[in-house]
């Protein structure tokens, strides 16, 4: 199919539609916890990337590396992660997720796919098998630019 600025715009706005849509029904449950959106996407990059320097998160974050530490500090105050030595370069600090920060996210991811679930209730096993071809076909050539 021949790609058109109609499609692409269409395309774009329904993404993030749902995106926002989703952001919803998890925040929902971070507002019980008193985490902030910033705080749980830092946790979600920990967990995707494991422990990071402050800078790294930065970095991941596209926030300057003072605000990534006050995100930190913040963090560490509230028992979502932990500063950690780094044994091989004494000098870096790497912040892992505590029991708390994994049950947050944990428990945002498992209200989501809930919602996901409820949405999808009434697809034919086709048109869910469609869905998700396309979505993987999509993230797939996303990562390869």
């Amino acid at each position: 199919m021949a790609q058109t600025a109609e499609l692409t715009k269409q395309l774009e706005e329904t993404l993030r539609r749902a995106n926002t849509i989703l952001f919803k029904h998890g925040r929902s449950v971070l507002i019980g916890m008193e985490i902030s959106a910033l705080q749980f996407n830092a946790l979600l990059i920990i967990r995707e990337f494991g422990p990071l320097t402050m800078g790294d998160l930065g970095k991941h974050l596209f926030v300057a590396c003072s605000t990534a530490t006050d995100l930190a500090d913040r963090m560490e105050r509230s028992m979502l992660v932990e500063r950690i030595r780094d044994h091989k370069d004494r000098r870096a600090v790497r912040l892992h997720l505590l029991a708390r920060g994994n049950q947050a996210l944990d428990a945002v991811i498992i209200e989501r796919q809930n919602f996901i679930g409820e949405v999808l209730e009434d697809y034919t096993k086709e048109e869910y098998v469609e869905l998700l071809r396309g979505l993987e076909l999509l993230a797939e050539r996303m990562e390869m630019k």
